[in-house]
């Protein structure tokens, strides 16, 4: 049976939990119009199943799933929550004959404890730091960072020769790929640096529950020890430690984290929600497939990300202008 793309699009999208809402997306997004007439099948890999949209029940929406739709072949997207871990970009590179097409498609959530979020830093409250910028935190948890002191930071006093305990997730999951979360600071921050100093605290989470997650973990032990930087997600937040503001540079501009902040992508540690083509290097995009992809990078079909459970973010016209590129 034959399905209209943007049927397909909103079925898809919806089987992922992403569900309407009043968030207003970005105006200068332009609105879909069709380049092509095409109709077929576009076979997605995910964690849900629909008559009118078949997907993968096996994939869960993680980055694995690229082995399975290359595997099989019968898969044309797939949901991705975090960025390729270099391992698979290599395996990848070598499969499809060259880097693999993947395309963002939201933007992250801003506070929520499920799903991929937005990234804050933590301090204990009694510590006076107010801000800190990506350089130094590149100096503070980067292999050979010269920041250990929080008078480094231009703290004074008493606070000017304390250490500074770093905490962060375990920097490898049992097969040696970073964590989702390294692997975006890796890229984010460390740039060809990788793993992280020695000299620093891995929480591991210790349980099933929410309040025994690690990222949970990680702000209670900062709030715990006076002298503790930590990352996690906003919606972590707990008595006793405080988020910093942050930028890009030294000199700012500096960003809190507002909702705002997120959904504009003004703050630095805003995530992204990606699409995996499998697509070889070199050969056209299937038209069903470009046209998918074209509809979701439009105005209609971002307004189809809103907070639902996961609560993802629209694109900004920016960052969709981007992505559309690649397709063609």
């Amino acid at each position: 049976m034959r399905y209209p793309l943007i049927a397909i699009a909103g079925l898809l999208l919806t089987t992922g939990r992403l569900l309407a809402s009043d968030l207003t997306v970005d105006a200068r997004l332009p609105s879909y119009e069709p380049s092509a007439s095409v109709s077929g099948e576009i076979v997605c890999a995910g964690n849900h199943a629909t008559d009118d949209v078949r997907l993968r029940n096996d994939t869960h929406l993680t980055t694995d799933a690229f082995d399975v739709a290359i595997a099989a072949g019968d898969i044309d997207l797939i949901p991705c929550a975090r960025e390729l871990v270099p391992s698979e970009t290599e395996r990848l590179t070598k499969q499809l004959g060259g880097p693999p097409l993947v395309v963002a498609v939201a933007t992250g959530s801003y506070a929520t404890k499920i799903g991929t979020h937005a990234l804050a830093f933590y301090v204990n409250a009694a510590n006076p730091l107010e801000r800190i910028s990506i350089s130094q935190i590149r100096e503070i948890y980067a292999p050979g960072g010269r920041i250990t002191k929080w008078g480094q930071l231009g703290l004074g006093g008493e606070w000017a020769e304390a250490p500074i305990h770093v905490f962060s997730v375990p920097i490898s999951d049992p097969n040696g790929n970073p964590l989702g979360i390294i692997n975006y600071l890796q890229k984010r921050v460390f740039g060809d640096k990788t793993g992280l100093r020695r000299s620093i605290y891995q929480v591991d989470s210790n349980g099933p529950a929410l309040e025994q997650h690690m990222l949970n973990r990680i702000v209670r032990e900062v709030a715990r020890d006076r002298y503790a930087i930590g990352f996690s997600g906003f919606a972590f937040g707990a008595p006793g430690a405080r988020t910093l503001s942050v930028a890009e540079t030294d000199n700012g501009p500096w960003y809190k984290g507002t909702h705002d902040e997120v959904a504009s992508r003004k703050y630095p540690f805003t995530r992204t929600i990606y699409l995996g083509v499998n697509q070889p290097v070199g050969k056209p995009l299937r038209p069903a497939v470009r046209e998918f992809l074209r509809f979701i990078l439009s105005r209609e079909g971002q307004e189809i990300f809103t907070e639902g459970v996961e609560k993802y973010l629209p694109l900004t016209a920016d960052v969709a202008a981007v992505e559309r590129a690649k397709l063609d």
